[in-house]
């Protein structure tokens, strides 16, 4: 499995870490880093020029576009997946980089949807039968 080294100074908790690539994200930035070194950034402008404030071009860029799309929703999905995944929360947390597990959990948004599959689980088990919901045969 290919992994993104993220070095210290450039994530939002100054922290570096090595985080998985699953195959969907490995095909998605093959193009940002086709006939790049090893050592370029993976987000560039046209010109090869590094993308310096990402969160500055991402605003105009969805402004542009008349979107809301804040980029710290993309952080706010990855934790919701893992978790939805089956990705142990200390693992999720590593993965997104939340130090603390306050932190995490205003991440992990918890739907209604989900405390049902909950007491259904709990009904299934407490019958001695295997249940799968609703949000597992979604993902």
């Amino acid at each position: 499995m290919i992994a993104v080294d993220l070095l210290p100074g450039e994530t939002t908790n100054d922290q570096g870490r090595v985080v998985k690539m699953t195959d969907e994200v490995y095909n998605l930035i093959g193009p940002c880093v086709e006939r790049k070194r090893p050592q370029d950034p993976v987000l560039t402008w046209d010109d090869g020029s590094p993308v310096l404030d990402f969160r500055g071009s991402w605003a105009k860029m969805t402004e542009a576009a008349g979107l809301s799309v804040l980029s710290h929703d993309f952080r706010r999905s990855a934790a919701r997946n893992l978790i939805r995944s089956g990705v142990s929360r200390d693992v999720a947390r590593r993965i997104t980089g939340h130090e603390m597990d306050s932190m995490f959990s205003r991440y992990n948004i918890v739907a209604e949807s989900y405390l049902d599959d909950a007491a259904q689980k709990l009904e299934a088990r407490r019958n001695g039968r295997k249940l799968v919901t609703t949000s597992q045969q979604q993902s």
